[in-house]
């Protein structure tokens, strides 16, 4: 055991301790992050007409399609299956007239993120504040100085009429690749029930027919060669598949058309890799 030690928890607490006792904490109010992309897209979704294909997911989705008229894009850093789940609820009250597709990435640390529970909490907020999401779980901090930014930012953030939710590509993604994948893996493991939200948002979807098609994006040479089998990193994902078979797998992991110069870090496509990866995704949906 250490003689003395220090552990820091979410939202801002620090704790000693010296000789396995509790000696002195402090508290700081976690930096506030920017959220004026959350609030963009927020205001780019209320203004949308003729939404044909909603585009679920994290960042994966964010950087890997690039949406036109008649897409809404959603996907959003960090964004785990209950967010996703509940803005496709949002999208159904809203938005249903036109809905053909919903279009959900599945990145690998899926099955157990829950994002309340990791360093980007913060990133709930914009979920809450805008749509009228609920907290998942307990939240580590108070929201209110966030709250109050993103009302702040509703009052100045002007959102472009050609603007379906696409990424701004300006995102830092510095980690080295090895410690990236075993943090994203390490999350496939966590017991936190997340592939209930998918179940829901089958079942929304048969009940407004729309399709659902899950997409596996793919990843730059020496992501890929640290990630482990699919059937470890995906097996509850593969599961459902099995027992859902009117849902479409669209796995472009392993799809040897992207190349290296396609991605901005080991598993952020670029612009040019985004293009690409909505091309392929748009040609799966015209064969089924």
């Amino acid at each position: 055991m250490k003689i003395f030690r220090k552990e820091q928890k979410l939202g801002g607490w620090k704790y000693f301790y010296f000789c396995g006792v509790k000696v002195w904490s402090t508290y700081r109010q976690p930096s506030i992050p920017d959220f004026s992309y959350d609030v963009m897209k927020f205001k780019g979704l209320q203004r949308a007409n003729n939404i044909e294909n909603i585009i679920l997911g994290s960042s994966h989705g964010r950087d890997g399609f690039v949406p036109r008229v008649g897409d809404y894009n959603l996907s959003n850093s960090s964004q785990d299956l209950y967010r996703a789940c509940k803005l496709y609820e949002y999208t159904i009250k809203h938005k249903n007239k036109h809905i053909k597709n919903v279009i959900l990435f599945w990145s690998v640390f899926h099955p157990g993120l829950q994002l309340e529970r990791t360093k980007n909490f913060q990133m709930c907020v914009p979920y809450k504040a805008l749509y009228g999401i609920d907290y998942a779980c307990e939240f580590p901090t108070d929201d209110a100085p966030a709250i109050n930014k993103i009302n702040q930012l509703m009052q100045t953030i002007e959102c472009p009429d050609d603007f379906y939710g696409q990424s701004m590509y300006n995102i830092n993604h510095n980690a080295a690749t090895p410690i990236l994948v075993d943090k994203h893996v390490k999350n496939t493991t966590r017991n936190n029930n997340q592939i209930q939200y998918l179940e829901q948002i089958v079942q929304n979807a048969r009940k407004n027919k729309h399709n659902v098609y899950i997409v596996l994006p793919p990843y730059r040479s020496d992501y890929l060669a640290h990630l482990p089998k699919d059937t470890e990193i995906f097996s509850e994902l593969y599961l459902f598949l099995e027992q859902n078979p009117d849902i479409v797998l669209i796995n472009l992991q392993n799809d040897t058309d992207f190349l290296d110069s396609d991605f901005e870090s080991a598993d952020h496509c670029n612009v040019d890799g985004g293009l690409k990866l909505t091309a392929k995704i748009k040609s799966a949906l015209k064969k089924c």
